[in-house]
């Protein structure tokens, strides 16, 4: 169990495990959502800028379940710390905007967010938007696209100067739902580990030896509300 007063800085990093048991597929293995080749095609840079239509349609059903889903106990428990813990900060890799709807604030969303739109030409801020159809900025003609990175995309660099900001002084990395061995959340995870951060992971697969200091291995909404000492009842 882990005490979080006995931290300073707390930092999460989330990938589609935590968000599974709310109904979102994984990307991978049984029920994934790249176990579609025609999709996994289709989330390229290049699949965007040769046939935008194709890229939403491939999507919209992954907007679709996010609008039904709702956070789950790990999402839930995440938000809690936050909310007693001035230093608890969240990297996520999904894209499902469950962490904001749990309550967390200090969120970091690598990958961006599938509730919002933006156009694929001009520089009108991206806005929420909830619908299922493809359709063309009204501000310039162009088509719009989901706003969450591609393959072959660059992050946001704004999103990687948050991150940046969040990793220093860490002393509790805790990866849930993913390995975080796969750059660039590998460089996180290495990065907590260099500035001398305790470092955990819980996720249905261990990760190769060395990469943490504590392995937990089970589902997320199962193992992290109980990995947390809760505080005392006065």
């Amino acid at each position: 169990m882990l005490d979080p007063d006995h931290y300073q800085k707390i930092v999460f990093l989330t990938g589609a495990g935590v968000s599974v048991a709310s109904g979102i597929p994984p990307f991978r293995g049984p029920g994934g959502f790249w176990n579609d080749q025609e999709i996994e095609r289709c989330a390229t840079a290049e699949a965007l800028e040769r046939d935008p239509e194709l890229v939403w349609r491939a999507f919209a059903p992954l907007r679709e379940a996010a609008r039904k889903a709702r956070p789950n106990a790990a999402h839930r428990i995440m938000a809690e710390l936050e909310s007693r813990h001035p230093q608890v900060h969240l990297l996520t890799q999904n894209v499902d905007g469950l962490h904001l709807a749990a309550g967390s604030r200090r969120v970091v969303e690598l990958h961006g967010n599938i509730h919002r739109t933006r156009c694929t030409r001009c520089e009108s801020p991206a806005f929420t938007d909830e619908s299922l159809d493809f359709r063309a900025c009204p501000e310039c003609g162009a088509a719009l696209r989901f706003d969450i990175v591609l393959f072959h995309e660059m992050l946001d660099p704004e999103a990687l100067r948050l991150t940046a900001e969040a990793l220093r002084g860490v002393d509790l990395f805790v990866a849930v739902g993913t390995s975080g061995t796969v750059y660039p959340a590998a460089g996180f995870a290495a990065s907590a580990q260099a500035d001398g951060a305790w470092s955990v992971l819980v996720n249905l697969e261990p990760a190769p030896g060395g990469w943490y200091d504590q392995q937990v291995v089970g589902r997320a909404e199962e193992v992290l509300p109980g990995l947390f000492k809760r505080p005392e009842a006065s």
